[in-house]
């Protein structure tokens, strides 16, 4: 109630208090609550070690996303020595009980053979079982695999349905990639309104290609009417992540 404001004024600080008390008595859901304050620097200093320490007495006892959570703290080396391989043994045991994140996670250690034999066949199983939960970032990587052809036939009918439904719950790489779709012309009718609206909005969660391709389009005037400064700012929002192509465009425009 305190980590949400609900009922009370949020406030991080007791939150943790109380997860404190209850993960001591071994409440796991609460080891693992704490476990991501401590990840997050939620109402206490940002510390991974603390983090693992109690995502793994949760995950200890069968808590799923505890075993999710560090299955990410082996892939990425926070607070530990990346491990691949441990990290596909977390995300195997909280995909069995259906953790739809760790489900999409094993995906992609599959599809990328990362701490495991590459296998897209395995990769789709798990992507497909993810998505039936509705977890967009399943969503958009078994879009990727139609895309492409990995361990299926290629589709673009399929890919956009895909990204569809991930865009449509606001996740930035879905709403950029079926963006791209619109340009080109897969799968859908190529429509620069759509390109705009969809770079627009992935664009604002601070994708950085999206940016790039927004200040593109209204460079040259593809959906919008030519707008120089548009452009620029674009441009500019991009070039600050470190994207080259927009620091060549904005070198290319004088700015």
């Amino acid at each position: 109630m305190y980590y949400n404001g609900t009922g009370v004024e949020k406030d991080y600080h007791i939150a943790v208090e109380w997860y404190q008390k209850s993960a001591e008595q071994g409440e796991s859901a609460a080891q693992n609550n704490l476990g991501f304050m401590y990840y997050n620097g939620t109402g206490v200093e940002k510390d991974y070690h603390k983090a693992i320490e109690w995502y793994q007495k949760s995950a200890n006892q069968g808590n799923a996303t505890a075993q999710y959570n560090l299955g990410v703290m082996y892939r990425n080396g926070f607070g530990v020595e990346k491990d691949y391989q441990k990290a596909v043994e977390w995300y195997q045991k909280a995909a069995e009980q259906w953790e739809s994140q760790a489900q999409n996670n094993l995906g992609f250690m599959y599809q990328y053979g990362y701490g495991v034999e590459k296998d897209y066949h395995k990769a789709i199983e798990l992507y497909q079982k993810a998505v039936n939960q509705g977890e967009a970032a399943a969503q958009t990587n078994l879009g990727l695999m139609y895309l492409n052809g990995y361990g299926v036939e290629k589709d673009y009918h399929k890919v956009v349905e895909l990204y569809q439904k991930a865009a449509e719950q606001g996740y930035a790489a879905a709403q950029f990639n079926l963006g791209c779709l619109y340009y080109s012309g897969f799968g859908v009718e190529k429509d620069y309104h759509k390109v705009i609206e969809l770079h627009q909005k992935s664009a604002n969660h601070g994708n950085a290609t999206a940016q790039y391709n927004l200040g593109f389009m209204y460079e040259r005037g593809y959906g919008v009417e030519i707008d120089y400064h548009k452009a620029v700012e674009w441009y500019q929002k991009s070039a600050n992540q470190g994207n080259e192509n927009a620091q060549e465009a904005l070198h290319r425009l004088g700015k």
